[in-house]
């Protein structure tokens, strides 16, 4: 598969912003049948802080106290000490999972890919993909009027796979 939808939950809005977890699915746009999402070949790592303390990743006060306000669930994949992973680690492993991929998605253009990068940069990573192969769920869902599930918020890994069934709707909308 040539597709990646990436989505962060991070500790600022800064694109030098901790990241708490890292959530990725591949997936085949042109298909529009989309598998379960136990059936996905999916990357999720829940973020060790203190490392991302230790590169000189923001931490933002106010989106900290965002989290706190959110469901049970989603406070603890954000909170939780429980296997988590110093953030060179989650990135290395992010980019041998992507592979020979080609295309990054995201749900907006300005936030998780800048973020990821970021961390890659400093942390003397190379980028998996290329500049151009940025691509954005939100612009889709706009032209497309596209609504996507609003099950399982605030966790990176079902982020992605109700975004990428947002992007099968747009498919089958436009008749790709």
């Amino acid at each position: 598969m040539t597709d990646v939808m990436i989505d962060l939950e991070t500790f600022s809005i800064l694109p030098n912003a901790s990241i708490a977890t890292i959530g990725a699915i591949k997936f085949n746009r042109i298909n529009k049948n989309q598998p379960l999402i136990e059936n996905c070949d999916v990357f999720y790592r829940r973020i060790d802080l203190e490392s991302c303390n230790s590169i000189g990743l923001h931490i933002d006060q106010k989106t900290t106290d965002w989290w706190n306000m959110q469901n049970d669930e989603s406070k603890f994949e954000i909170f939780s000490t429980e296997n988590r992973v110093p953030i060179w680690k989650a990135l290395y492993e992010f980019i041998e999972w992507f592979g020979d991929s080609t295309y990054i998605w995201s749900h907006g253009s300005v936030f998780d890919v800048i973020i990821i990068e970021n961390a890659i940069r400093i942390c003397n990573l190379k980028f998996p993909w290329k500049f151009w192969n940025i691509r954005d769920t939100r612009t889709l869902f706009d032209i497309g009027n596209v609504n996507i599930p609003s099950n399982n918020v605030h966790h990176a890994l079902y982020d992605c796979y109700r975004q990428i069934i947002g992007i099968k709707k747009f498919t089958r909308k436009i008749k790709i």
